[in-house]
């Protein structure tokens, strides 16, 4: 999700070196310039800020159970919680923090932006997230956008802005998370499935065990995973289209 979420901004200014970076880790707050934080364990942050809160609010806030990080990562609106199940799909990512710093920009019109999430991942990287849908995309947050951009491409992290806008990609997703628990996989119905291409429902039929809805269950389960791929954009049925992607 972060590669094809990637927004690359204007090359870097000689003024972006004048942000500074709020947060809190272990318990202390700090503010420190940017020069000085891009080794630090954001994904170990405290939110910066709290979820407001009002009488007929439309966003949906709460916390999100990531099997991958072992915890639960807070999301302030259904956007925002797909972004975390995207996320979770991702067996590159080790750690996600809500809310985990304000960038400060006082290079002569102060401005301060508190981004969605920062993801660590495998190989030590680091990445910010900002979630909006794609309709909301506007002027302004495009300029926001292109300074957090620059901001990240200083700190050697990537920067994604994930933007759903598909309901369908949306209710897969949700359908599939109830299958990444790890009583779904097995290495031998995994060995069962490599190499497989054809329909959802003849991958059942491959891997079946004499439970029809077990065996739809560890398609999923492989489908979620990534092992098995299929076209997310589109309703998932038994007539679906599957290929089998390999081990990630």
């Amino acid at each position: 999700m972060i590669e094809t979420s990637l927004w690359t901004g204007p090359e870097p200014s000689a003024a972006v070196d004048a942000c500074r970076v709020e947060f809190e880790l272990d318990g202390k707050r700090l503010e420190l310039d940017a020069v000085d934080v891009s080794e630090l364990p954001f994904e170990r942050a405290t939110a910066v800020r709290e979820f407001p809160a009002w009488r007929g609010k439309r966003h949906y806030s709460g916390s999100l159970w990531m099997e991958g990080v072992r915890g639960h990562v807070a999301f302030e609106s259904l956007a925002e919680r797909l972004c975390l199940i995207e996320l979770d799909r991702d067996p590159r990512v080790t750690g996600v923090a809500s809310q985990p710093m304000w960038i400060r920009w006082g290079d002569g019109s102060p401005r301060e932006h508190a981004p969605d999430y920062f993801v660590r991942l495998s190989d030590g990287t680091g990445a910010l997230i900002d979630v909006r849908p794609r309709e909301r995309i506007d002027d302004a947050a495009r300029v926001q956008f292109d300074r957090t951009a620059i901001f990240c491409r200083i700190q050697g992290w990537r920067y994604a802005v994930y933007a759903p806008d598909s309901p369908i990609r949306d209710a897969n997703l949700r359908f599939l998370l109830r299958y990444r628990e790890p009583r779904w996989r097995s290495a031998e119905i995994t060995a069962r499935a490599a190499g497989f291409r054809g329909a959802l429902g003849a991958l059942a039929d491959v891997i079946d065990d004499g439970d029809r809805a077990e065996a739809f269950g560890r398609a999923y389960a492989l489908m979620w995973s990534g092992q098995i791929i299929a076209d997310l954009e589109q309703p998932l049925s038994p007539r679906s289209a599957v290929t089998w992607r390999g081990e990630l």
